[in-house]
């Protein structure tokens, strides 16, 4: 498992800590993780950018997750299912430096890890849907 996979691992707890506590500010959050575990210090550069670029646009991400959720509604997923979306959503449309095929294969690697198969199939499906869709529009 390489160093990006267990700092999106490690965001992926952050915003779903944050999502669960209704915390605002998931930056408050990151503190504590890392105080957790200081061997962590070396992901906290990427980890932070994916949490701050998730909670800065969750907006934007949210309204295009309920554009691609078919016969779903976002506030009813799982919190684990709700956080992994919007991390994928937000590496796919918003973050330039990962690939489209990189970030979607990523936040199915995180399904399989804490989701059940059925949820894996679906988060695929919706990010799929997302990255044919591609980018965000011109300036967003």
């Amino acid at each position: 498992m390489g160093a990006r996979h267990k700092s999106r691992q490690a965001a992926l707890a952050i915003l779903y800590q944050a999502d669960i506590r209704g915390e605002q500010n998931p930056l408050n959050l990151l503190d504590v993780y890392f105080k957790s575990d200081e061997a962590k210090d070396a992901q906290r550069e990427f980890v932070e950018s994916l949490v701050m670029g998730v909670t800065s646009r969750i907006e934007e991400i949210d309204e295009t997750l309920k554009r691609l959720l078919v016969k779903w509604e976002l506030e009813r997923l799982g919190y684990m299912e709700r956080a992994i979306l919007r991390m994928g959503a937000y590496e796919l449309l918003f973050d330039p430096l990962t690939p489209g095929a990189v970030a979607l294969n990523e936040a199915v690697e995180l399904a399989k890890d804490f989701c059940d198969k059925d949820s894996v199939s679906f988060i695929n499906g919706v990010l799929d849907a997302a990255l044919k869709g591609k980018r965000a529009p011109e300036g967003v």
